[in-house]
C-alpha cells in the first residue's frame, strides 16, 4: 500500500515516515517528489489514481470541486483528509498516528473511490463522493 501525501501536507512529515519512523504495512511518497508544486490537483489525481496510490492531505475539498470529483470517481482515487491544516506539522503527525490503524483497515475494505475525513482524535468518517 502506498500513501501519497500531497502538497498541503507539505514534505516533512512524508520524509519523515518515509527515511526515520517507516510506518509497517506501508510505502510513502509525497507530491513534491513526483510533481511540481504549482500542478493542479485534475492534473496529479488521475495519476495517483492510475498508480493505485492513496491520498493523505489536508484539502478538505477535492470532492467538492467538479473537476477534482471527476478525477476521483473516474480514476477511482482513494483519499483520506487530515485534521489540523492551520496547526503544526506535529499535530498533523499525531492525529494521522492515532488514525494509522484505522486508515489501513479502511484502506482495505473500502471500495475506491472513496474519501473519509479524520478528526483531530483519529476517527475516520466517510465523506460521500
Amino acid at each position: 500500500m502506498i500513501f501519497f501525501f500531497d502538497r498541503s501536507i507539505g514534505t516533512g512529515i512524508p520524509k519523515a515516515l518515509r527515511e526515520y519512523l517507516k510506518p509497517p504495512g506501508i510505502d510513502v511518497e509525497y507530491h513534491q517528489h513526483w510533481f511540481d508544486l504549482a500542478e493542479q490537483d485534475d492534473v496529479w489525481l488521475p495519476q495517483i489514481g492510475a498508480w493505485n496510490w492513496l491520498v493523505i492531505g489536508q484539502d478538505y475539498s477535492y470532492h467538492e470541486r467538479p473537476t477534482e470529483l471527476h478525477a476521483i470517481k473516474t480514476y477511482k482515487v482513494g483519499a483520506f483528509y487530515l485534521w489540523g491544516a492551520e496547526e503544526p506539522k506535529w499535530e498533523t503527525l499525531r492525529v494521522f498516528a492515532k488514525a494509522y490503524d484505522k486508515i489501513i483497515r479502511a484502506a482495505e475494505i473500502s471500495i475506491k473511490p472513496f474519501a473519509y475525513s479524520v478528526d483531530r482524535r483519529g476517527r475516520l468518517q466517510e465523506i460521500y463522493l
